[in-house]
């Protein structure tokens, strides 16, 4: 892997390029799709992360070495909600560290951020696992583990984490999404 791409990679943590899907978006049925991407996302509309910034910071970068693609110059990252084998149970963890399923490298989420998981009737349940900068959805905190219960997500949900604003999508939305995009 040449060092530009590498510093992609590492700048998007578990996330890949929208463009990196859109061609097996096209070619695999559905089922096949989520069996090797995921049944549901998070997508994030930003150009780059930054090594470690200031808490405060919501600023993205624009270009440089890492920039990815991109449509109306931002770079749509989608993160697969999925157990990679890093997580005990049947929580999905998320956070910045490299140990969790799902990993967004920024300063603002904290190393084990939240959790999510699959409830009842495949509705997606959200918790905050404790983190400094908290956990919301539609602009409502989410509580922490042990102070109430899992938030229910559905598709087209606002989820921020941190100071990361992220959309979640079930496969159905992001398969639309990514057909719709410009070569």
């Amino acid at each position: 892997m040449r060092l530009q791409e590498a510093s992609a990679a590492h700048s998007r943590g578990s996330g890949v390029s929208i463009r990196d899907l859109r061609a097996d978006a096209q070619k695999l049925p559905r089922a096949e799709f989520e069996q090797r991407h995921g049944r549901v996302f998070l997508l994030l509309s930003a150009t780059d992360f930054a090594a470690p910034r200031p808490l405060m910071s919501t600023e993205v970068g624009i270009g440089g070495p890492a920039r990815m693609e991109s449509t109306a110059s931002l770079s749509l990252v989608v993160y697969a909600i999925r157990r990679n084998g890093h997580s005990a149970g049947h929580l999905i963890t998320v956070g910045r560290a490299p140990d969790n399923d799902v990993v967004v490298p920024d300063a603002s989420i904290s190393r084990f951020h939240a959790y999510v998981k699959e409830g009842a009737d495949r509705q997606w349940l959200i918790q905050d696992a404790g983190s400094t900068n908290g956990t919301s959805v539609n602009g409502h905190s989410v509580p922490r583990q042990g102070s109430g219960s899992p938030t229910a997500l559905k598709s087209g949900d606002d989820v921020r984490l941190g100071q990361v604003e992220l959309t979640f999508l079930d496969a159905d939305a992001l398969l639309s999404f990514a057909m719709r995009l410009e070569r």
